[in-house]
């Protein structure tokens, strides 16, 4: 269960400012989350749903690398000398 002092630790980790009007807010909309999930776990499962952890690679299709078709340059401003450049975050 959240409460108003885990929204404030998360808050402070991202260095946001909120009002006591948003954290009461983000509290109850983090509750509803857990609530959903809560509700998803107790959806009963057939027996037959079964992980075959030995045999998981013949489920998973090789990995090729392609080209996008995407060059940064058609789509960030913030491109310099083929990287980009970003405000600085920390000091």
């Amino acid at each position: 269960m959240f409460d108003i002092q885990d929204i404030e630790k998360v808050a402070d980790l991202a260095r946001l400012k909120l009002t006591d009007e948003e954290k009461a807010t983000f509290v109850e909309q983090f509750q509803t989350i857990l609530d959903y999930f809560q509700k998803i776990q107790a959806v009963p499962l057939p027996d037959s749903v079964t992980l075959d952890t030995d045999n998981i690679q013949a489920h998973l299709r090789e990995d090729h690398a392609e080209a996008s078709g995407v060059s940064p340059d058609s789509f960030s401003q913030y491109l310099e000398s083929g990287h980009f450049k970003v405000p600085k975050v920390i000091e």
